[in-house]
């Protein structure tokens, strides 16, 4: 698969049409090809970037998966990155949403959905570093995006300060997430849970001169595990956020 030039941006599937559906493959395409489908092609491509990340994660590799050739996988994907694309928005789809008839507050709505998001992002570590690279405007996310518009609807921000708000709040997450999922990472990388890094890295790092083994980015909360000590802080700075909002305002 040739790889695009610098001089034809990358398009996005979602600005795409979908060509009409085109039947089976002859017999050169593969035993398995009669059975293949794109929600079957972008469920198995997520299954191999959770295990095997996005390096690995080629178009041969996905058709050896499937147990068909490659050019059985173009007759419904263009290319890897509309595979990709695909794949990002059936994660969204994982995403757990509030019911919004449940008559709850808003601020727990968000922080649900908040919550939900970075559970969804940290079970697909390959998903997270996807963000910046593709279009997510995907039937899946836009679900996502309705709920989340829906629930600040009902805070007492004025309306031009709703987008503001959900970009505040997700970016946050998304920037603990990144972290989060990375040092998971590190920590699989190196044979070590996460609870055995941390002690290593708190140890190397305590040594430094001017840092406090107790302090800054090295403090364990006593008695919790690396997942706690990270619920704990997600959840806090969540709620320092949506109060900062409120401020000087009805809630």
């Amino acid at each position: 698969m040739a790889a695009n030039r610098a001089s034809q941006p990358r398009s996005s599937v979602w600005l795409t049409p979908r060509p009409p559906t085109r039947g089976r493959r002859g017999a050169d395409s593969g035993s398995g090809a009669g059975s293949l489908d794109r929600e079957k092609i972008v469920a198995t491509a997520v299954r191999l970037l959770d295990a095997e990340g996005t390096a690995q994660c080629s178009m041969r590799r996905l058709a050896a998966e499937l147990g068909v050739t490659p050019m059985s996988l173009y007759w419904y994907v263009n290319n890897k990155d509309d595979l990709m694309e695909l794949a990002l928005d059936a994660v969204a789809g994982e995403i757990a949403l509030p019911d919004l008839e449940a008559g709850n507050d808003w601020r727990d709505d968000l922080r649900a959905l908040a919550a939900s998001w970075r559970h969804t992002m940290i079970g697909h570590p390959w998903a997270i570093r996807c963000y910046g690279e593709y279009l997510n405007i995907g039937p899946q996310s836009m679900r996502f995006s309705r709920c989340a518009q829906a629930v600040v609807a009902r805070s007492p921000l004025p309306e031009e300060e709703h987008s503001t708000a959900l970009s505040a709040v997700f970016q946050y997450v998304y920037g603990f997430t990144s972290m989060e999922s990375r040092w998971q990472e590190y920590g699989r990388e190196s044979g070590r849970s996460p609870d055995e890094f941390f002690e290593e890295v708190a140890g190397s790092v305590a040594q430094a001169p001017g840092i406090k083994a107790t302090g800054g980015m090295i403090e364990r909360h006593s008695g919790l595990t690396m997942q706690q000590m990270r619920d704990l802080d997600f959840d806090r700075t969540l709620d320092w956020l949506l109060a900062g909002m409120c401020v000087g305002r009805r809630s």
